[in-house]
């Protein structure tokens, strides 16, 4: 079983749902040096520097559970989930490194 599988079903990922009912998961991974973020039954790793607070935006291209590509608009859209469920389970000041309106 490969990591991304792995996590996808793993009871370590932090959990939350939307009122629409989907279901978002995050984990720290490592050192700290990468995030584990799952939308339903998509995940993706993307690279962070968790002692200082900061998620690299620009490292979120692909949805690595499926091997689909992220568009620009996709990645904006990932990066605010991400930046809402980290605050809530890791760090309030989180910084997002990358984000172009």
């Amino acid at each position: 079983m490969d990591l991304i599988e792995e996590l996808m079903g793993s009871k370590g990922v932090h959990l939350a749902k939307d009122s629409k009912g989907n279901e978002f998961g995050i984990r720290v991974l490592g050192r700290g040096m990468d995030l584990f973020f799952k939308e339903n039954n998509k995940g993706l790793i993307c690279s962070i520097d968790a002692a200082h607070g900061v998620i690299y935006t620009k490292t979120i291209r692909i949805w690595d559970s499926t091997g689909e590509k992220i568009s620009r608009e996709e990645r904006l859209r990932i990066s605010r989930l991400i930046e809402k469920y980290y605050k809530e389970f890791y760090n309030s000041e989180v910084i997002m490194d990358g984000i172009v309106s």
